[in-house]
């Protein structure tokens, strides 16, 4: 009887793991100023809300300054949220979600993102040091807006939202909604924000940062949950 017990017990525990799309814990982000910025940025979380203050020249060219909030992650995942504000400090000021190789100014990264004027669109740096690109940008959305950013491999896609439910690929005339980055596991992955001017401070409001994949579970992944729980049929 009690063996009965214990087994439902694990058996609606798994299926909860394996199947929610959990929202990041606030215990595991942490944040760091990248780059050489002359003042110093800040997060603060309250629930589901990030506001992140930042400053930067620029996430651009062969290296970035930026404020980063990000979590280490190995393996597949999508990350969403809704950025809902960022102040007007400059027409190219960024806020978007980012995977990183390392935390280096120069490493290589994939970034969804949105700016104050010039829209929203995937951009990346293939190898370390390298120019960041593709450089067309279009005037399509403004923020408030949600993004999403899909790791499959060496594959990094982009997409936007305007309502968090229906989403479609973020491609820009000259610059694709896909991108091939390669990293190597652990990566860096979060929210990036930059003021896109050297010394002066940007505010972003984030929310509801939802992931899945890599994101999901804390513990084991789905297929180690599976076998477990063959094994303890098996012993029933």
């Amino acid at each position: 009887m009690l063996r009965s017990i214990f087994v439902m017990c694990v058996a609606i525990m798994l299926s909860t793991l394996m199947f929610a799309d959990l929202a990041f814990s606030v215990g595991e982000w942490e944040s760091i100023d990248i780059g050489e910025n002359t003042e110093a940025g800040s997060t603060d979380i309250n629930g589901d809300v990030f506001t992140i203050v930042a400053n930067g020249a620029d996430i651009w060219s062969t290296a970035d300054e930026c404020r980063y909030v990000y979590q280490e992650v190995s393996g597949n995942f999508d990350i969403s949220a809704h950025f809902v504000s960022l102040e007007n400090t400059d027409p190219w000021a960024k806020a978007g979600l980012m995977v990183r190789q390392s935390l280096d100014a120069n490493s290589q990264h994939a970034y969804m993102n949105i700016t104050i004027e010039n829209g929203a669109k995937l951009i990346h740096r293939d190898a370390l040091g390298a120019i960041t690109g593709p450089e067309p940008y279009e005037q399509n959305f403004q923020i408030p807006l949600w993004l999403k950013l899909d790791r499959n491999g060496d594959e990094f896609s982009g997409f936007w939202s305007e309502d968090g439910a229906n989403w479609e690929p973020a491609d820009v005339p000259g610059t694709p909604s896909v991108g091939t980055v390669v990293m190597t596991d652990p990566v860096f992955v979060g929210i990036a924000v930059t003021s896109h001017a050297a010394g002066v401070l940007t505010e972003a409001i984030v929310e509801s940062v939802e992931g899945g994949g890599s994101f999901r579970l804390a513990v084991e992944p789905h297929e180690s949950l599976i076998l477990e729980w063959g094994r303890i049929k098996a012993g029933m």
